[in-house]
């Protein structure tokens, strides 16, 4: 009893140390073949699981097709001889396999190269074919018998001969993407219940790490696109800047200017979180904020192409409270910095019917001029029903304004802050002018600041 007892304990301790070196691994790289190549290298090292061969599948399903991707291990006995004694010069642990260029090498082997030229449709396979079964199912099949392979795809028949293989779904969050396929071709170890559970969790490791990294680089490829921009903008920024401030073109361009780089600050918030996590579901909301933002540039510079402010609106029926819910999403990261307490309660679940970028605007303006007069404060915000009008109001307990400015602030290109365009609340007093609405603004020195907008009911 006591040696069963200690058998089982040490294989738990092998999987353990099995899982967490995988996992320390793959946390160092958001580089996809990297993580490829560490799965499959687990899978195959002698000091780890040492089934003969691994490769993996990718499933595209617009086109019902499975393909190869990445293979490692020998083609033949021969090469497996070969392959085997150039390893065995070298007797290196877990982690010197992941690091090593030995990978390389074995990349350059048939196997592998055979493996990317496999394409299957999964139209032309059987119900009983383990790779659709796999697919449709989700479950890990272990394949003993020779005459189980005949449920194989032709193609894995003629490169995979008749020895024990494991067929393994790679899982996204949202769906099975891919196939992990193993054999024990040329060594004939038996393909225990321990090293299927190990397979299974390699899958999902894999599964998690490469939808991370897929978000993690498009992400990353935004970013950089958007630093190109916002570069850009900022080249343009300072030509304007040494012109007549008050031209036509001068406004027109700085509006603009301003209109880009709020969403493009909070793009680059976002994406800094996102490169310094691994947690799918932030990524996820994150990588849906910054979506949301680019799709607002968008629709700004598509009416800079117009050269006029005067674009036809979208007139729909908004939800204020959602709206800002998701203005304040945007910031979430600064007010966190700041220790801000944002204050919802007295936001009503009302609608307004208007243009949404224009309502988007008004708060984004008026939040983001609080936050940055406010630390360890409050910012409350309030959306209520007032017949004949809705009642906007943002209320901070920040520095703010000093009286004898206050007549000036709605002016275009004033500003109390070193470097700012002055054109936030210029912005909003001209969008509650074509709602008909009316904007005031209250402030005290080292108390706080309330802007209050009423929009006609209509």
């Amino acid at each position: 009893m006591t040696e069963i007892f200690e058998e089982k304990l040490k294989t738990y301790n092998y999987e353990l140390y099995l899982l967490h070196k995988v996992s320390k691994a793959i946390k160092k790289t958001f580089n996809e073949e990297k993580i490829l190549s560490i799965i499959l290298t687990a899978i195959t090292a002698d000091c780890a699981l040492g089934l003969s061969r691994a490769a993996v599948f990718y499933y595209d399903k617009e086109k019902n097709v499975i393909y190869g991707k990445k293979g490692i291990g020998p083609f033949n006995e021969q090469e497996a001889t070969q392959i085997w004694t150039e390893l065995s010069k070298n007797k290196m642990t877990l982690e010197e396999y992941f690091q090593s260029s030995f990978e390389q090498y074995l990349s350059e082997q048939k196997f592998p190269q055979l493996i990317k030229n496999i394409l299957i449709n999964i139209d032309m396979l059987s119900n009983t074919n383990y790779f659709k079964r796999v697919l449709l199912e989700g479950n890990l099949f272990h394949i003993k018998n020779k005459d189980d392979f005949t449920n194989l795809p032709n193609e894995i028949k003629e490169l995979f001969v008749s020895s024990e293989i494991v067929i393994s779904p790679l899982f996204s969050s949202k769906e099975i993407f891919g196939i992990i396929i193993a054999d024990n071709a040329f060594h004939y170890r038996p393909i225990t219940d321990s090293t299927k559970t190990l397979i299974s969790l390699l899958s999902i490791q894999a599964g998690i790490a490469l939808e991370t990294t897929k978000y993690h680089n498009i992400v990353k490829q935004q970013y950089e696109e958007l630093k190109e921009l916002h570069n850009a903008v900022e080249i343009l920024q300072d030509k304007i800047v040494k012109q007549e401030r008050l031209t036509a073109i001068g406004k027109l361009s700085s509006y603009f200017i301003h209109e880009i780089k709020n969403p493009l600050v909070t793009i680059g918030g976002f994406a800094q979180r996102i490169s310094k996590t691994n947690n799918l579901s932030e990524i996820h909301k994150d990588a849906n904020i910054i979506f949301k933002e680019i799709m607002k540039i968008e629709q700004i510079l598509n009416r800079f192409t117009t050269l006029t402010l005067l674009s036809p609106l979208k007139i729909e029926m908004v939800n204020l409270k959602e709206l800002v819910e998701e203005v304040i999403d945007l910031f979430q990261i600064e007010i966190t910095r700041k220790k801000i307490v944002v204050d919802l309660s007295s936001v009503q679940n009302i609608s307004v019917k208007a243009d949404k970028i224009q309502i988007s605007e008004i708060f984004f303006n008026l939040i983001s001029n609080s936050i940055e007069n406010t630390i360890n404060g409050t910012i409350k915000i309030y959306a209520e029903i007032k017949d004949p009008f809705i009642e906007i109001s943002v209320k901070d307990t920040g520095k703010g304004i000093p009286k004898e400015l206050l007549p000036y602030i709605t002016e275009p290109f004033y500003s109390t802050k070193p470097g700012g365009l002055g054109l936030g609340l210029f912005i909003v007093s001209n969008i509650v002018e074509t709602l008909n609405g009316k904007l005031e603004i209250l402030s005290e020195e080292k108390k706080g600041t309330t802007v209050n907008i009423y929009i006609p009911i209509k």
